[in-house]
């Protein structure tokens, strides 16, 4: 006889997916494969599965499921025509009612701000290299810490961030904010370049989460202020960068350097309230200090992407990884989450 309080595996999963007319045609074709592979690898983990496409509106596709009966797997990372619609989802999700994976618009609205990440890594003592953000031109005035690195604070997936990001002078400095600002309109974060190595450290569960084996980024033959992963090195598979970026797991530290990034990470994981799943990036400095240069609540799961090679590592395949992160999710159905700190009380 089943215990009452054990949690249950759910059996009827809508794998909820955005797809957007603007992209590229390959762009198209290379998510509906994913969307392909994740669905036939739930289905061989037993669980009835229902792929359900959204553009611009989120529950109307969903008016026909019963958020008692079905869980989402929430794979949506914008929506058509806004791509910094992520914490949308999550809050029509909840809105309805339904059960999802992955975190929600909390942590989704603070990681989605490299701004508001920053504040609240550094609000809890967390190792993260000193920056500012310039709203303006003038911000620049004062700054210098070289090298340094300029992020446009609303950005993921290594958009706006170039050789060029990574500045020695006060003049390129200057440039490189003027181009977020102006090119880019948003803000832009500076920085101090961390030259070191590049660690990714994926994480799931809740609470006390479990570290998978840890990702190092190699840079091949690349000098040190080029030794970043910028959107050629992480989305160009035909160009130089993309070649020359090779991740290795596992990640070859000691046994006391890896304790020391897991427990920072984990730190980070909690901080940012993230949920279910989550991957948190890392500059490892000569002195051994585990700096966090970005945490990524729902990180992409493409069957290459960094997670999903840290899962495999640990034994998972593609479906059974999945299924995995829908058990964390079904296991808090019932568990009640403090409220988070407005992110309206926090000045950047």
């Amino acid at each position: 006889m089943r215990h009452p309080s054990r949690p249950r595996t759910p059996r009827q999963v809508i794998l909820l997916y955005n797809m957007d007319g603007a992209w590229p045609l390959e762009d198209q074709v290379y998510a509906r494969e994913c969307v392909r592979r994740l669905h036939e690898g739930l289905q061989a983990h037993g669980l009835i599965v229902h792929p359900v496409e959204i553009r611009r509106d989120v529950l109307d596709p969903l008016s026909g499921y019963d958020p008692g009966e079905w869980v989402v797997f929430n794979w949506c990372e914008a929506l058509e025509g806004d791509p910094y619609a992520e914490p949308r989802v999550a809050r029509a999700l909840e809105s309805a009612g339904f059960l999802y994976t992955g975190s929600g618009p909390w942590a989704l609205t603070v990681a989605g701000n490299k701004a508001l990440m920053k504040a609240f890594l550094t609000l809890n003592g967390i190792p993260t290299p000193p920056w500012r953000v310039c709203h303006r031109l003038q911000d620049v005035e004062g700054w210098r810490d070289f090298p340094a690195i300029v992020k446009p604070i609303r950005e993921h997936g290594s958009v706006g961030i170039t050789p060029e990001a990574v500045v020695t002078s006060p003049s390129a400095l200057r440039a490189r904010v003027e181009y977020v600002l102006e090119m880019l309109r948003q803000p832009a974060l500076v920085e101090v370049f961390i030259p070191g190595r590049e660690l990714n450290v994926s994480l799931w569960g809740n609470g006390d989460p479990e570290p998978l084996p840890i990702s190092e980024i190699f840079f091949d033959g690349l000098p040190e202020e080029e030794r970043i992963v910028d959107q050629w090195a992480k989305w160009e598979r035909g160009s130089e960068r993309y070649r020359r970026t090779i991740p290795q797991v596992p990640a070859p530290l000691d046994e006391w350097t890896e304790a020391e990034v897991v427990h920072v990470a984990t730190l980070a994981y909690r901080a940012l309230r993230v949920r279910d799943y989550g991957r948190v990036d890392i500059r490892l400095a000569s002195d051994g200090t585990p700096y966090v240069i970005d945490v990524n609540p729902n990180p992409d799961l493409s069957p290459d992407a960094g997670f999903v090679r840290s899962a495999a590592a640990a034994g998972y395949d593609y479906g059974r990884m999945a299924a995995h992160i829908l058990r964390i999710a079904w296991a808090r159905r019932s568990r009640r989450v403090p409220t988070p700190i407005s992110v309206s009380r926090v000045r950047v």
